[in-house]
């Protein structure tokens, strides 16, 4: 693969990906601040319950489809027709089934309203997320960048117009709707200028079978990272729900970082996989470091600050979320250690490995909340959040250990950790600032001693400089 493409996609991926995280943000906390605990938590509670179903629509063939249209291009058309169709079909499905069980589930008339709503917007989501696979697939994921930032930025500004005219929690849901339906036409677009499909259905079966362990990773992923939502959607009242999710979303803003790094390598790693174990050794640690530089800190700071973060962001209506954040801050470091670990596993044609493990997680994550929920509501919630991830990143680090190669990790956290402790010091000592000042201070300290210490970073800190020096000179 050409150097030039992998920087183009990263560029692109980066570039979209934060802005759609930043806009995504923006509106997310407008929406909580506009809705307060009770109506968010009404929105909230439909998001998780749709979104619990949809995941069943692509038994893991949008993965599989990257998985070999990477290795060769050609069968893309065929793999991509054969999951489009499969989704529609289990899309269709399954919103019928939402429509039947979100009755005896017991929510009231507004919570419903949205599931149907949202349904239909998730149903679209999801084809569209298998054109960005097929996008993936092709090295062009700068493509699929572009169709993404324009979902995020058309619901954030639908969305953002109705907060200003003080419409309904439905019509926020609306806003989703439309947007999917425009995307979706814009793909379809797309692709009719770049491929004609290709459909076999007695391919589709053999690739099922193929898939299956990248779709279970995919739900049970889900089940320990969000059906924590769900659950105290169906046992607690949606203040409760509220409250938690508004923490809950904050940390989850912030996994695009893993996201972007280990998506734009996905297809190198596979090769890799295949043609030099040492060399893929070398990126997972080197990716491993570089995760745990950004997860530990921004652990530890969204720790130290939660309490005048959330009083800024949501203008004091969320008090209650506080210690929930503070519980939380630490599932973004954990998710950070397990991320590479994972891809190991993935890029090494052991997805079943993978699926067992997260299977396991998704048990005891299931397990958990069933017993802390109804005896501690949303502290239950949040502590069997942070057990499932401590129990991914030790598996993960024990089969890669065990199975695939003797990979070094611990070896490149003493300085993070160090800097992280001293950085928190700051901004305790700071908090009386606002919390950008404070963070942006302590992360300042965090930064010195990182590049002072670490042969790496200092490697990294050199490299950023000259670019920059070189683009001032360039202007100037």
């Amino acid at each position: 693969m050409e150097l030039r493409l992998v920087l183009k996609n990263a560029a692109a991926l980066s570039v979209a990906s934060v802005l759609s995280k930043v806009i995504t943000a923006v509106v997310g906390i407008a929406v909580t601040r506009y809705l307060g605990p009770e109506i968010y938590g009404e929105y909230s509670s439909a998001l998780a319950f749709v979104s619990t179903f949809i995941l069943f629509a692509d038994f893991g063939l949008s993965n599989y489809m990257v998985q070999e249209g990477s290795r060769d291009e050609k069968v893309l058309p065929l793999f991509l027709g054969n999951t489009l169709l499969f989704k529609v079909l289990t899309s269709l499905a399954l919103y019928l089934l939402m429509l039947g069980l979100m009755f005896p589930a017991g929510y009231n008339q507004s919570i419903r309203s949205m599931v149907m709503v949202l349904g239909l917007a998730s149903a679209l989501n999801a084809l569209d997320a298998s054109v960005y696979n097929y996008f993936q697939a092709k090295q062009q994921m700068y493509v699929a960048a572009i169709y993404q930032f324009l979902s995020t930025f058309l619901i954030g500004a639908l969305t953002i117009l109705v907060v200003l005219t003080q419409g309904t929690v439905v019509m926020i849901t609306a806003a989703q709707l439309v947007t999917a339906v425009l995307i979706s036409l814009s793909l379809y677009a797309h692709l009719r200028r770049q491929l004609r499909l290709e459909f076999d259905l007695s391919r589709l079966l053999g690739m099922l079978r193929q898939g299956l362990p990248y779709g279970m990773a995919v739900i049970f992923l889900f089940v320990y990272f969000q059906i924590d939502m769900f659950m105290l959607s169906l046992m607690k009242p949606p203040i409760e729900v509220g409250v938690y999710s508004a923490a809950y979303r904050l940390i989850a803003v912030l996994l695009f970082i893993p996201g972007i790094l280990t998506s734009v390598i996905y297809p190198i790693l596979f090769q890799l996989g295949v043609e030099s174990k040492e060399k893929h050794r070398g990126t997972i640690e080197k990716i491993f470091k570089v995760l745990s530089a950004v997860g530990i800190p921004g652990s530890v700071l969204i720790f130290v600050l939660a309490d005048p973060l959330l009083t800024w962001l949501y203008n004091g209506r969320f008090p209650a979320s506080i210690p929930i954040l503070m519980l939380l801050s630490w599932f973004f470091a954990f998710e950070c250690l397990s991320f590479s670990l994972g891809d190991v596993l993935t890029t090494t044609d052991r997805q079943w490995t993978r699926a067992k493990i997260q299977g396991g997680a998704a048990l005891l994550n299931i397990g958990i909340n069933l017993y802390a929920i109804p005896r501690y509501g949303i502290y239950g919630a949040s502590v069997a959040t942070l057990i499932t991830e401590l129990y991914v990143f030790i598996a993960f680090y024990w089969v890669v250990r065990r199975y695939v190669y003797k990979v070094q990790v611990w070896r490149q956290l003493p300085v993070i950790i160090l800097a992280s402790f001293i950085m928190g010091l700051i901004a305790h000592l700071f908090r009386g600032l606002h919390p950008l000042i404070s963070a942006s201070l302590a992360g300042a300290v965090y930064l010195i001693i990182l590049i002072g210490l670490d042969n790496d970073f200092q490697r990294i800190g050199g490299y950023i400089l000259r670019q920059l020096t070189s683009r001032l000179r360039s202007r100037s």
